[in-house]
């Protein structure tokens, strides 16, 4: 789920002159799908994701994908009374950080929680060369990041020895799209 992502982003294009034309997701599924289940969806979601390309490559503007007004009115005291709060205190956590700060400011130094194991990091440095924000360098040949992380556990899902874990990824599952490559998300930056 994109959650508020796109309104946000639409909101800071909005601030610096410009204008979000169309705002999508893709779902990945989860591994705790069958193998059939998550090909069919990934099926549906190439479908998706051709469609989005077709958008971007006519700079045609479309739809937003988020969530209803209804939605937000139902959802929008579970956000401020549970959901934000508990947020805040994990990360809060994460960051070790004793005192109260934004939610949005704890985030960046989220990645106090992550670590290396040592005994599987054999220093090739694909969690550094896959950051989108290069938050991470390689010191003596191990991870070390710099607190602006974006939380998108490119690194973590990415480390091809499965060395990098953590409080922060505790819950995720270490995956990506079986269409994108690491060659790819580095040429991408």
């Amino acid at each position: 789920m994109a959650g508020t992502t796109i309104e946000i982003l639409r909101r800071m294009v909005k601030s610096r002159g410009g204008e979000l034309a169309a705002g999508f997701s893709l779902n990945m599924g989860s591994k705790k799908m069958t193998r059939e289940k998550q090909q069919k969806l990934l099926l549906e979601q190439k479908k998706k994701a051709d469609l989005i390309s077709e958008y971007v490559i006519a700079r045609k503007g479309g739809k937003y994908e988020t969530r209803s007004i209804l939605r937000k009115i139902v959802y929008a005291p579970l956000l401020y009374l549970l959901v934000k709060p508990v947020f805040s205190r994990r990360y809060r956590k994460l960051s070790n950080i004793r005192h109260h700060l934004p939610f949005s400011q704890l985030i960046p130094t989220a990645d106090k929680s992550f670590r290396c194991d040592d005994t599987k990091c054999n220093s090739c440095g694909v969690c550094a060369k896959v950051c989108p924000v290069n938050n991470i360098k390689l010191i003596e040949g191990r991870p070390v990041w710099h607190h602006h992380c974006e939380t998108c556990y490119a690194c973590y899902n990415w480390c091809p020895q499965e060395a990098i874990h953590g409080d922060i990824v505790s819950y995720n599952d270490r995956r990506h799209h079986p269409d994108v490559k690491l060659s790819d998300m580095i040429r991408r930056k």
